[in-house]
């Protein structure tokens, strides 16, 4: 009972903010304000409306046992391998994909200054690539 008046009162706090982004904050000073009171909000009350209905929709007996097949699905070694598949491949075409838009970047006549930033994103994931590698390799 006390998780549903957590859910209604984060709904209630996500409304009052997205109607205080969308009502009150309208003048051009406080235009970044008023987006981000609205984009919390939304979120807020999305969020605290979705678990209120969740909570609803399942009992506490459902949603421990829930919780337990989900605890043992995260914990997998099968499910654990092949989201570090999953996540070595994910990397490895965004490297190709921010290798093509920094190419792009060049011939579409960018500022230099975009570029290199651009290109500071690959060397940045090479840093925490050897980072990571480190680190896991020492904690396992």
């Amino acid at each position: 009972m006390k998780k549903r008046v957590l859910f209604v009162l984060q709904s209630i706090i996500g409304l009052a903010l997205l109607l205080t982004g969308s009502v009150i904050l309208t003048s051009e000073e406080v235009k970044m304000v008023s987006g981000l009171c609205i984009g919390i909000g939304a979120v807020m009350l999305a969020l605290g409306i979705g678990e209120l209905i969740r909570s609803f929709m399942l009992s506490a007996l459902e949603d421990e046992k829930f919780k337990k097949i989900k605890a043992v699905e995260v914990n997998d070694e099968r499910n654990i391998r092949i989201k570090e598949k999953a996540g070595h491949m994910t990397a490895k075409f965004m490297n190709y994909a921010l290798s093509l838009f920094i190419i792009a970047l060049g011939f579409m006549g960018a500022d230099k200054l975009i570029i290199i930033l651009a290109a500071a994103l690959i060397v940045i994931e090479l840093i925490l690539f050897i980072f990571f590698s480190n680190y896991y390799s020492r904690k396992m």
